[in-house]
């Protein structure tokens, strides 16, 4: 009983552990297979107490048996599956094969022939093997179990239920994988994106942290002007990106790679190369290097004009839409 004891506090104190660890939105291990969990462990409690009786018994039986044998009594040991005629000499194994079988020995077989007879095989009536009505018997049980539980109690989830949710799931994979594949962006793959949806949260995130040194306009001021053709570090969409990403310390440009992941830092670069030719209030006068885009350039770079689906975003920077 100790053993049987010592498997339910175990079970009881990992039970809380199965809902820990989990992403918000998500059920937990517990939660999920609840009834399959609630069910398997009733079977290994029976499995646990028939044995424990059946050893219990056991042990019985041989203090019975000592106590017998002290008396003087002398029994015959009776054999845990007695021998039938003609397996004197078989053993255990063989007999319970035997028994599960349900076979009828071959100098019996007339005892069950019909009298169907062709080509000189004749048709035996040999009753179903136990083995056979045993696993009957546990799948009409089962289907109870199951017609209960899925069509009565409402407990376990239909097939259009569980499709649904594994969609849902997929959906979730899916959304984690696109945004592993954004994380893996750098300088040397960088690409100008024209998304809507990029170029405005690019332009969230340069009013929140770049516009007190370039204006929220781009025109410039403890930073340089983004609105002309001249760069300090290169105008092309690496190079913005890798401005970005390392920064310059010695003007006192911090790094934000530890505070924007390579995505975030691919929309504001798209939005920041976008201002070129853009107007600005009081734009700063020019630094660094002139560097005119050609349309070849651009196309490499994935320059919009270059796209024979690009709508003009530019025109609507150029109406306040993006800045």
């Amino acid at each position: 009983m100790k053993v049987l004891k010592y498997l339910l506090m175990t079970v009881m104190a990992a039970l809380p552990g199965l809902s820990f660890g989990q992403d918000a939105g998500q059920q937990s291990f517990f939660e999920l297979y609840k009834l399959e969990i609630i069910l398997a462990l009733i079977v290994l409690i029976c499995v646990v107490v028939v044995s424990a009786m059946f050893i219990l018994l056991m042990a019985l039986k041989a203090v019975l048996r000592l106590k017998r044998a002290e008396m003087g009594i002398v029994e015959e040991e009776k054999e845990l599956i007695p021998a039938k005629e003609g397996e004197e000499q078989v053993g255990f194994w063989r007999k319970f094969w035997n028994r599960m079988n349900a076979s009828v020995p071959v100098s019996k077989e007339h005892e069950v022939a019909t009298s169907h007879e062709y080509d000189g095989i004749r048709e035996l009536d040999n009753k179903l093997p136990p083995w056979w009505l045993y696993g009957f018997y546990i799948s009409i049980v089962f289907a109870v179990v199951y017609l209960i539980n899925y069509e009565v109690l409402g407990t376990g989830p239909t097939q259009e239920e569980e499709f649904q949710t594994e969609m849902i799931q997929a959906e979730e994979d899916l959304k984690a994988y696109l945004a592993s594949l954004d994380n893996l962006v750098d300088e040397s793959n960088v690409t100008l994106s024209i998304e809507s949806a990029d170029l405005d949260a690019g332009k969230a995130i340069y009013e929140q942290n770049c516009s007190v040194c370039h204006a929220a306009d781009g025109g410039g001021g403890v930073g340089p002007n983004f609105t002309d053709k001249y760069w300090l570090h290169g105008g092309d969409m690496p190079s913005i990106f890798k401005t970005i990403k390392y920064g310059v310390p010695s003007k006192g440009m911090i790094a934000w790679e530890t505070q924007l992941s390579p995505k975030k830092m691919q929309q504001v670069a798209s939005y920041i190369y976008m201002m070129e030719g853009q107007p600005a209030d009081n734009p700063k006068e020019p630094q660094g290097e002139l560097i005119e885009r050609s349309n070849e350039g651009l196309e490499s770079e994935g320059d919009p004009t270059s796209n024979p689906d690009y709508v003009d975003d530019k025109a609507d920077l150029e109406e306040g839409e993006c800045c």
